[in-house]
């Protein structure tokens, strides 16, 4: 089976171009930046790729679904996502409520673990002490789609209880850009992580946070957070509802010093590289195959 994977930026520092790397170095397929029309499967990792080549038909197709943006805030990427899952012969999603809603409205749907490397996440080993750092990940877009505006009120309310640290972009306290590498640093260095995120389709930070044994505090109905078990150490919250946050972190800060970290770290177990890499190849299998159950 020939699988080639389109992705733009596949030798880049980011997170799809890590696991687009992750199937090649696995199974020797192929990518590039163009569809091969040689090949028996093209795979657009991510779905957007497909805006390039409208119309390609040469071999079936692969759309990854990461996640649906908001229509009121950025319009045109909740086209484009629609659209590409209408073209594609088959549509890879992050989260089981994504899968369910794109099989619905286009057919054949399927929902992949999440390729976390945990040997690049090492279990914290470090007792909590002063202060409690909090922490949060990832680039505030314009759209608000991370929740920025929320973690700037949790700054505000809890800024003489604990410290905030962010790793990214245009976060309300102390940030900076970490690398691939630099990023087991920045969650072992934390006693809580807060995602203030309104739409995901992961994240993989909160999964990184757990396996760093980390507790995490997450909105409900975001991305895979629903699929999480029910462990200390993972608070949840109403999405978009500051006041539940302020519960949530409030009893994280009261019992992050007593979780079990394996335990939070156990809660990641669906996702791992293996794991993605091998269901990958076995939907593309059966794709070709027409061997669907």
């Amino acid at each position: 089976m020939k699988v080639h994977i389109v992705c733009q930026r596949w030798k880049q520092d980011r997170v799809l171009s890590r696991f687009a790397r992750y199937l090649v170095d696995r199974w020797g397929w192929t990518v590039s930046r163009r569809p091969d029309a040689e090949a028996d499967l093209n795979y657009w990792l991510a779905y957007l790729e497909w805006q390039r080549f409208k119309g390609f038909d040469r071999t079936p197709t692969a759309a990854y679904m990461t996640h649906l943006e908001d229509q009121i805030n950025d319009a045109e990427k909740y086209r484009l996502y629609f659209d590409a899952a209408r073209e594609a012969d088959l549509r890879v999603c992050m989260n089981e409520v994504s899968r369910q809603e794109l099989e619905d409205l286009f057919g054949l749907s399927r929902r992949f673990p999440l390729p976390l490397d945990k040997g690049h996440f090492p279990l914290k080993s470090a007792l909590p002490g002063g202060t409690p750092l909090v922490g949060f990940s990832g680039k505030a877009y314009r759209s608000g789609r991370k929740g920025a505006d929320l973690a700037e009120r949790l700054v505000e309310a809890f800024g003489g209880r604990c410290r905030f640290r962010a790793s990214g972009k245009k976060w309300p306290c102390p940030t900076r850009w970490y690398t691939w590498m630099e990023m087991p640093r920045f969650f072992q260095s934390l006693d809580v992580y807060v995602s203030t995120s309104l739409v995901e389709g992961g994240p993989m930070t909160t999964l990184e946070a757990l396996a760093t044994g980390v507790p995490v505090v997450i909105a409900a109905g975001v991305g895979l957070h629903d699929e999480l078990p029910a462990v200390k150490g993972i608070y949840r919250y109403e999405k978009g509802n500051h006041e539940d946050l302020r519960r949530a972190l409030d009893q994280a800060l009261g019992e992050y010093r007593d979780v079990d970290r394996e335990h939070l770290r156990e809660a990641t177990s669906p996702h791992t590289v293996e794991n993605w890499c091998a269901a990958n190849r076995d939907a593309f299998q059966q794709l070709l195959s027409g061997s669907w159950g």
